[in-house]
């Protein structure tokens, strides 16, 4: 019996699900454009290929006679996964409920369809609609690709010139595709993950978020579990999370969303079909529930799974940490592997930092450097971090003057 199991992507978000599949005694099958990723140094196989182009991935799930298809911590592939899977009838979700969750236009529209407010947004083709737009109103925008990740192409706008500028950069990375221009506004950020089986749905754990000074690179570096944001509006918070995912027509599969609180208003950012990134699926998840994520997609993929998980808190406190480096060429590279010893330190990408390595703008949040920690305080969390910020010395020189790791 066939037991090959497709895995689209193959960078360092998707080890641990890799290493599970051939834990469990299964094939995996790596799909990736890039075949020098770490994901594909522990892979069975590796399939070079783009795995957005849905008719290929049938295909190549024909020919190995793939018997599931995975992926986590990313949205690109989840609209291929469900393609196939709903073309060969495997496990999985609706081609139609994963378009909503890739699609951010599709997932406002949802929401004004279900009767949850939203940004005001506008899906524009060409700079005069997207100026119009802002000249319409009396407020910042943020211009962005429908359907890219990692904040790939995000930019504010501020004035007629930003919009046109940023209207340039989102179409970058639009595939051809409308961009989507909508309000800005500021407050408290939480995040969400959660659990969906036979289309019902569990909330997990909540966390809060605190961003980069980094213009346009709407990037986290801290996200900390849970939430110590006012109980009553993060019950809120969990209560909308569980409308949109029921209403948005999941069967199954973990999720992460984001939402902004200002002015006691809870906001959807955007939410998706998928665990949450930087090692919240596989470690933060697990460490504070006892739950195996990557266990679970997994066999969820198969058809293994019968019921809901037994989901135990453990009291514990989660964090990342993330930060980014300037530009120019790494000259000091000190305590990293003092760093990844730790006992709290967890899943981490400091491996990738070397003495030479070039750094470039961190104009999105995929140049990043994590770690995941974890605590058995809210203080303990925090001195923890600050001991991190303390030991590791990571120094990138550029014309001749040396510059320090970026932590906000």
């Amino acid at each position: 019996m066939a037991k090959n199991i497709l895995v689209f992507g193959a960078n360092t978000l998707q080890i641990p699900l890799i290493n599970k599949i051939n834990e469990l005694g299964y094939n995996s099958i790596v799909v990736t454009l890039v075949p020098t990723e770490p994901g594909a140094e522990i892979a069975k196989q590796v399939v070079i290929e783009d795995f957005c182009d849905e008719k290929l991935m049938l295909s190549i799930a024909r020919k190995y006679n793939v018997i599931g298809i995975v992926t986590d911590q990313t949205d690109i592939p989840v609209r291929s996964i469900a393609y196939v899977c709903e073309k060969l009838g495997l496990p999985g979700i609706s081609y139609e409920t994963a378009c909503l969750f890739t699609d951010k236009f599709l997932m406002r529209e949802k929401c004004k369809q279900l009767g949850i407010s939203t940004l005001k947004y506008r899906l524009v083709n060409d700079i005069e609609q997207a100026l119009d737009f802002y000249d319409s109103n009396n407020f910042k925008v943020i211009l962005k690709p429908i359907n890219n990740q990692g904040s790939k192409g995000v930019c504010l706008a501020e004035n007629r010139e930003e919009v046109i500028y940023a209207y340039q950069e989102a179409i970058k990375y639009s595939k051809g595709n409308p961009i989507l221009i909508e309000q800005f506004v500021t407050g408290h950020e939480v995040v969400v993950e959660g659990i969906a089986f036979n289309y019902e749905f569990k909330n997990l754990i909540c966390g809060d978020t605190y961003y980069f000074k980094e213009r346009n690179a709407f990037a986290a570096t801290q996200r900390i579990f849970p939430s110590r944001y006012d109980s009553e509006v993060i019950n809120r918070v969990l209560r909308l999370n569980e409308k949109i995912i029921k209403g948005f027509g999941l069967k199954q599969g973990l999720t992460h969303s984001e939402f902004i609180i200002s002015n006691n208003e809870i906001i959807l950012l955007e939410t998706a079909a998928r665990g949450g990134g930087v090692f919240i699926s596989s470690d933060i998840i697990p460490l504070m529930t006892n739950f195996d994520t990557t266990k679970f997609i997994v066999e969820l993929a198969v058809g293994k799974i019968c019921s809901f998980p037994e989901i135990v808190e453990t009291n514990k406190f989660c964090s990342y940490l993330a930060f980014f480096l300037p530009v120019g060429k790494v000259i000091e590279c000190e305590n990293i592997q003092l760093i990844q010893e730790l006992d709290f330190v967890h899943g981490n990408n400091l491996d990738k930092i070397k003495l030479g390595l070039e750094t470039f703008n961190n104009v999105d949040k995929t140049s990043r450097y994590f770690m995941v920690l974890e605590a058995g305080s809210y203080d303990e969390i925090q001195e923890r971090i600050s001991y991190i910020k303390s030991q590791l010395n990571i120094k990138v020189q550029r014309d001749g003057i040396m510059y320090s790791i970026i932590w906000n």
